[in-house]
């Protein structure tokens, strides 16, 4: 499902996007408690678009049933969600179907979360292992190219290297990719 997310993003910009970057937010809605963090998709859409590019395909990972929610979003990228891809996977059992969210959620070149989700911070905890395996920009300090949506004094958390800390869990830690191993490391060595 990457990879057709991927393949529709190329066919858009063939020239400018040759290996089918896309961006994902995961934007819940629901039953979610915490409603400081449950904005209108106008605030989304605010609060995310100086860090995406116009008319980039962008997958949405979300519970919100209403599509027009999105209109922000639809009006100025080429937004996708798991039911746009369903066709590949009409044997998976749905209860499988947030999973898949997830995984492809984590694969977005930028990344918009809720803050307070542990939906969220399971998509982060996935991005920092790709980060750590593929070397990417910051993996040596745990920093990752996920922001919150909101609160104003969360939004650039992940940006940078932040120790475990309360609440444990209203965000993803780096430790959680980059240094859980760290003892078993030292252990092997001192064999």
């Amino acid at each position: 499902m990457v990879n057709a997310v991927r393949q529709r993003a190329q066919e858009r910009d063939p020239i400018g996007n040759s290996k089918g970057s896309y961006d994902s937010l995961h934007i819940r809605r629901g039953d979610f408690q915490y409603k400081n963090v449950r904005l209108s998709a106008q605030e989304l859409y605010e609060r995310s678009r100086h860090r995406l590019q116009p008319n980039s395909t962008i997958f949405i990972a979300t519970d919100e049933r209403k599509e027009d929610f999105f209109y922000p979003f639809k009006e100025n990228y080429d937004i996708v969600f798991l039911k746009d891809f369903e066709y590949l996977i009409k044997d998976v059992n749905s209860n499988y179907h947030g999973m898949l969210d997830q995984l492809i959620a984590s694969r977005g070149n930028t990344f918009f979360g809720t803050y307070y989700s542990t939906f969220t911070a399971f998509i982060n905890r996935i991005r920092g292992y790709y980060s750590l395996r593929d070397k990417l920009r910051g993996y040596e300090k745990g920093e990752l190219k996920s922001f919150y949506f909101y609160p104003d004094n969360q939004v650039n958390a992940m940006v940078k290297y932040t120790p475990i800390k309360q609440p444990f869990w209203g965000r993803e830690f780096p430790l959680g990719w980059r240094d859980i191993d760290e003892d078993i490391n030292e252990i092997s060595s001192q064999k």
